[in-house]
């Protein structure tokens, strides 16, 4: 046993004393345009755009693997959506955010942000491109057709009783059921908020984290996702019940979005508005590649999750949307 020590203090010491130095090549890397932009069949309204701040149209460029800073936004971009006829039916300008220096011309993590100048609206089963440009990088077009509008057959709410959320939180059961079409291979995401009495965006419906009825996260099965973030994007298909009826049925509770003021009572909720948006393919693949690429947390031996792209020869999204809503009064 001594002499097992004394060798394994031996060995320490020896491998203790070795280091290696490995020289690496930096991976050669050629600076494109970065984007995501989702076009959708409803007017780009302050509304809509605070609901949808996930598919605004935000502009980058791509940088080396091995670079360290930090990654930012180009607010010197060109950006058109142009229809099947060749005419421009759409531009962008840069978006100004008051509080991120955004006038002084100093970028940051904000700079970067585009809103529609035109207003245009998408029509289910046209074909656009949408085309962009900066100043010493290569351009870059993707083109989609927009899909066609999904049935939704019910969706209904139903108070139910929990001892871990106050009463006005209004927690219930939120349920919905899409007729799917046979003859199409359809992509799905659904989203729902709340309205007050008079119609007007009152807050958002929240999962119930602490409910034992919702199952787990699964890609494969249809679930409510949260407009606001790209990391709680959960797209499902038709594929095993093409032509068959989907439904979500999950615990959620009602949370206020509104400015709370103290000298004054706010409105109670009136309705919510379920929000099924039939995408297209590439949505569907790029939202599944993104949470793929969430879900390995930095872990160097995941399996590699790269992110799927469909704008060329950049990086990045462009997505279509055909949105239909469903309210249901409270």
């Amino acid at each position: 046993m001594k002499k097992a020590v004394i060798f394994l203090s031996f060995a320490t010491l020896v491998f203790s004393g070795c280091e290696t130095i490995v020289a690496v090549d930096t991976p050669p890397h050629t600076p494109r345009l970065a984007l995501t932009y989702t076009l959708s069949n409803q007017a780009p309204s302050s509304e809509y755009q605070n609901f949808f701040e996930g598919r605004e149209l935000f502009v980058s460029v791509s940088q080396g693997a091995l670079e360290v800073k930090q990654p930012t936004g180009r607010g010197d971009a060109s950006v058109e959506l142009v229809n099947e006829a060749g005419q421009t039916v759409e531009q962008f300008r840069s978006k100004a955010r008051q509080g991120y220096n955004y006038t002084t011309g100093r970028p940051d993590s904000i700079y970067g942000y585009y809103v529609p100048a035109r207003g245009f609206v998408g029509e289910p089963g046209q074909t656009y491109t949408l085309r962009a440009s900066v100043p010493g990088v290569e351009a870059v077009e993707a083109k989609l057709t927009l899909p066609a509008r999904a049935v939704i057959e019910t969706g209904g709410y139903a108070i139910r009783q929990s001892n871990q959320l106050p009463s006005d939180a209004y927690p219930g059961r939120l349920t919905c059921s899409i007729l799917d079409n046979a003859a199409t291979t359809d992509y799905y995401l659904a989203y729902a908020r709340v309205l007050d009495r008079n119609g007007q965006y009152w807050g958002y419906v929240q999962l119930d984290y602490n409910s034992n009825n919702n199952p787990e996260i699964n890609l494969t099965r249809p679930q409510f996702s949260v407009s606001q973030s790209n990391y709680s994007q959960y797209p499902f298909s038709d594929a095993g019940g093409n032509g068959q009826r989907l439904n979500l049925s999950t615990d959620v509770y009602l949370r206020y979005g509104g400015r709370y003021d103290p000298a004054s009572t706010y409105s109670k909720p009136g309705f919510i508005e379920i929000i099924v948006s039939s995408i297209t393919p590439e949505a569907y693949r790029f939202y599944q590649s993104l949470q793929r690429y969430y879900d390995t947390d930095g872990n160097p031996f995941a399996e590699p999750a790269p992110l799927f792209s469909n704008v060329r020869p950049g990086y990045g999204l462009f997505g279509g949307s055909t949105d239909v809503t469903y309210r249901i009064a409270l």
